[in-house]
C-alpha cells in the first residue's frame, strides 16, 4: 500500500482543505477501489507516517469514515477496512436506485443543470485515469462526476447520503476488467448520460443510469453481466 498527498487531487480541489479533509479523501478513494484490503489490521501511525503527517488528522478522518461505515476502529491497535455483506451490497444499490434514477430524470425533465462542459471534462478525465490504471484518481473522478450531476438538484441532503451509499460499495479487481467490453460500455455510458440529459430526454437518461448502478453488483463486484447493459 502506497499513499500519497496526489492521489487526493485527482477529481476534486483539496488546497483549501484541511489535513483531516484530505487525509479522509485519500482514504477514502484507496478503500473504493480496493487498494486497502478489508479485514487486515492497520497502525494509524503507519499511515500517517505514509502521508507524512501526524496520526491527529489520519485518527479524525478514520472516525469520519467510521460514521460512513467504512472502517472498524480497534482501540489502541489500529482500525480495518469493512468487508460489506452481499445482503448489505444489495440493499445499499437498491436504495442508491430509489434515489439516484428520479433525482435524473427530474433533473432533466426541468433542465436544471445549464451547463454540461463540466461534465463532460470529468468524462474525459474518468476515462483517462481508466486508461492509466489509477484507480484512485478514477474513484474519486466518477464519484465527483455522478455526485456533481445531483447538485443540479440543489439538495444537499440526497448528495451527501448518495455519496456515503457510493463510498460504502466496492469496486473491486478493476486491474482485471479494464480491458473488457462490459468496462468500456460503462465509460461511454457516462457520455451518454451527459448526452441525454443535455439533450432533455429524461426517461433516456433515467435508464442509462439504471443501467449503470447495476454494474455495482455486476461488473464491480466481478460477476459476469453477460450482454445486460446492451440489451437495458
Amino acid at each position: 500500500m502506497t499513499l500519497d498527498w496526489s492521489d487526493a487531487t485527482a477529481g476534486t480541489e483539496v488546497r483549501q482543505q484541511s489535513y483531516r479533509a484530505q487525509a479522509a479523501a485519500i482514504l477514502r478513494s484507496q478503500i473504493v477501489s480496493g487498494r486497502l484490503e478489508a479485514g487486515t489490521l492497520l497502525s494509524i501511525g503507519s499511515v500517517a507516517e505514509r502521508l507524512k503527517v501526524s496520526i491527529t488528522p489520519v485518527r479524525e478522518a478514520l472516525h469520519d469514515l467510521a460514521k460512513d461505515g467504512l472502517v472498524e476502529m480497534r482501540r489502541n491497535r489500529g482500525f480495518i477496512v469493512r468487508r460489506p455483506t452481499p445482503e448489505e451490497l444489495d440493499q445499499i444499490n437498491e436504495v442508491r436506485a430509489l434515489l439516484e434514477i428520479p433525482a435524473i430524470r427530474t433533473i432533466t425533465e426541468r433542465g436544471l443543470i445549464e451547463d454540461y462542459e463540466p461534465h463532460r471534462e470529468l468524462c474525459l478525465r474518468t476515462r483517462g485515469y481508466a486508461m492509466a490504471r489509477d484507480w484512485a484518481s478514477f474513484v474519486a473522478t466518477d464519484r465527483e462526476f455522478h455526485l456533481g450531476l445531483l447538485q443540479g438538484l440543489g439538495n444537499d441532503e440526497l448528495v451527501s447520503l448518495v455519496g456515503t451509499l457510493r463510498d460504502r460499495s466496492r469496486l473491486l479487481g478493476l486491474d482485471k476488467i479494464a480491458d473488457t467490453v462490459t468496462f468500456e460500455r460503462s465509460l461511454q455510458e457516462h457520455d451518454d448520460l451527459i448526452e441525454a440529459m443535455a439533450a432533455g430526454d429524461s426517461e433516456r437518461a433515467a435508464e442509462i443510469m439504471a443501467v449503470h448502478i447495476r454494474h455495482v453488483r455486476g461488473l464491480w463486484a466481478g460477476v459476469d453481466e453477460g450482454d445486460q447493459a446492451h440489451d437495458a
